[in-house]
């Protein structure tokens, strides 16, 4: 069976690092990696993390964590309203969101697994931008699925009068702006500092 040492050696050596690189790129003590790639120490989640960083790899498997929000669950949490437009589920999608603002360490985890494609344009947009600006807010790679999905041919905004749509606009965050989406950033993420439980 794998160990997490196993995977941080192989992810290291794909990328033609040595130990001593891998120690200065993350700002892990080298005698640590070495630990840690030899079995003779368990990494702390923090120490993880900053590898993953440097080797843009989850280096964690999901059951050693508790609750890992999975953005790729979002996939399903969306339908259409009596017009036959797609509508996001936003109170789960502010939800996942909001439960990284949490623990930002999990970011890299809930973004790994790409999610299915929805048949929906918008939606597959809206998952690949919010992907984006939550790998590009925890200064990691973004994940490599966020490039599939082409942007929209028509642009999409929420519904709003000139005057909101014109606010809206100007705090749509790039990643959606850049997919032809215009979707004020307080509709995902909120003002207020988030109260840890």
């Amino acid at each position: 069976m794998e160990t997490v040492g196993d995977r941080i050696r192989a992810e290291r050596q794909a990328l033609e690092l040595s130990t001593r690189e891998l120690a200065r790129l993350s700002g892990v003590a080298y005698p640590t990696i070495s630990r840690i790639e030899n079995g003779h120490e368990q990494p702390r989640l923090e120490t993880l993390m900053k590898l993953s960083r440097v080797l843009g790899k989850a280096l964690v498997v999901a059951p050693e964590l508790p609750a890992v929000p999975r953005l790729a669950h979002l996939a399903d949490c969306w339908g259409r309203d009596a017009h036959g437009q797609e509508l996001p589920d936003w109170t789960r999608w502010r939800a996942l969101v909001d439960r990284l603002r949490l623990h930002p360490e999990l970011t890299a985890l809930s973004l790994a697994e790409a999610p299915r494609p929805t048949g929906s344009p918008l939606v597959d947009n809206l998952l690949a931008a919010l992907a984006e600006k939550l790998a590009d807010d925890a200064r990691i790679r973004r994940p490599a699925w966020t490039r599939k999905p082409k942007p929209l041919d028509d642009p999409w905004s929420a519904p709003a009068t000139p005057r909101k749509h014109a606010q809206n606009v100007a705090s749509t965050p790039e990643q959606f702006a850049a997919r032809y989406i215009t979707l004020p950033e307080t509709a995902l993420w909120r003002d207020q500092e988030p109260v840890r439980a």
